[in-house]
């Protein structure tokens, strides 16, 4: 059984977002500066869009 979480955003402060948000971005920052990352970032999502793709047929 998968388990998905759910997050209501509106329960998320001001202040919890925008600590979310520059954790991201420095984590996106990171991944971009390595030699590949670009690379495995693309990989990553056709990979996401494929298994969705696939959930979505059932």
């Amino acid at each position: 059984m998968d388990s998905v979480p759910h997050i209501h955003l509106d329960e998320i402060s001001p202040e919890d977002t925008a600590r979310l948000a520059r954790g991201c971005k420095r984590l996106y920052l990171k991944i971009m500066a390595m030699p590949d990352g670009e690379a495995m970032l693309d990989a990553a999502w056709e990979a996401y869009q494929q298994r969705k793709k696939g959930e979505n047929k059932t």
